[in-house]
């Protein structure tokens, strides 16, 4: 009888503590964590900010020279969203709309890349991804939610804007945010996508991060449960949508642009996604990078491809005067 009690213990025991390592993982993964450079400091006293620092000040310099609206969007679930839209000074009718990655916001993120498309006139709409900056949510959806998001506002620009062509530019998380937009019901002016270090899934993503950073909980175990609870939770789940199949069936021009030394976006996620596509694509990988710093470390490569991407998908070259 005495080893019955043992095993209901065990059992009990093996319970609480997969219980336990949801919620933990939840709260630090999927809840609402607002960037601050500060605190990222904080933590990493031996993180060198000062081209961020640098990058940031430059980015609020070049964009008070342009004039810009705000805007909100209330997203499919209630939240209300929100966004920058700059204007170019010589606008050529494209729009490019930049998606952040995870828990950061549009200014820390974009403000100085946006500038490189406003001086070759491109208007650029700049939101807050959902539990990000200025927007409501209390849930990252990595993707899931987000790509929804991405498409409503590309109806936004049309409702507000009209421009003859929207392209999409997204980083991290929000790379597999414009991904996934692809397979929404797109309006029929946006014409391509830029997509930098972004993820296949939530699930290989998690899965692969659980191997690399928390080698003492593993995968196996704590994906099903955290899963769960996510679904109820955040009302999404880790495999709803997956990058690598949704691109299959994207039929405009796809530039896929990855750090040869990503570990926390592994680079192989990054050819994956490329191989899925069969449409015009070109992928781009920046040797000795790593996660979302392809730009800082070679930015006229990456501005040099994106503005292929766009003369592929619009037929107009940005880099001409």
């Amino acid at each position: 009888m005495l080893w019955l009690y043992i095993l209901l213990g065990l059992v009990i025991l093996f319970v609480v503590l997969e219980a336990a390592t949801a919620v933990f993982f939840f709260g630090f993964a999927i809840k609402r964590h607002p960037f601050s450079p500060e605190k990222r400091q904080r933590e990493n006293p031996d993180l060198d900010m000062s081209t961020e620092y640098e990058l940031w000040e430059k980015g609020k310099e070049g964009l008070a020279d342009h004039s810009f609206d705000t805007c909100e969007l209330v997203s499919r679930d209630g939240l209300t969203l929100k966004a920058r839209y700059y204007h170019a000074a010589s606008p050529r009718g494209i729009t490019v709309v930049m998606m952040h990655g995870y828990n950061m916001n549009w200014f820390h993120q974009f403000c100085f890349d946006a500038l490189f498309y406003l001086s070759r006139g491109c208007d650029v709409l700049l939101p807050d991804q959902r539990a990000c900056g200025e927007s409501e949510g209390e849930y990252l959806t990595f993707g899931i939610r987000e790509s929804e998001d991405c498409a409503d506002w590309c109806r936004k620009v049309n409702e507000l804007y009209s421009p003859e062509y929207i392209i999409l530019h997204g980083i991290s998380l929000g790379g597999a945010t414009v991904l996934m937009a692809t397979g929404e019901d797109l309006p029929e002016n946006v014409r391509g996508v830029i997509e930098d270090c972004g993820f296949t899934s939530p699930y290989e993503q998690f899965k692969h991060n659980l191997k690399t950073m928390y080698k003492w909980l593993p995968p196996i175990l704590v994906l099903p449960v955290t899963g769960l609870y996510c679904k109820v939770q955040a009302k999404f789940g880790f495999k709803d949508k997956d990058s690598s199949e949704i691109i299959k069936n994207c039929r405009i021009p796809l530039l896929v642009i990855h750090g040869g030394s990503d570990d926390f976006v592994p680079t192989r996620m990054g050819r994956e996604i490329y191989e899925a596509a069969v449409c015009d694509k070109e992928l781009l990988i920046i040797e000795g990078a790593e996660h979302a710093f392809a730009y800082r470390d070679e930015r006229e490569k990456c501005e040099q491809a994106a503005a292929r991407l766009i003369k592929k998908a619009t037929g107009t070259d940005i880099t001409a005067s």
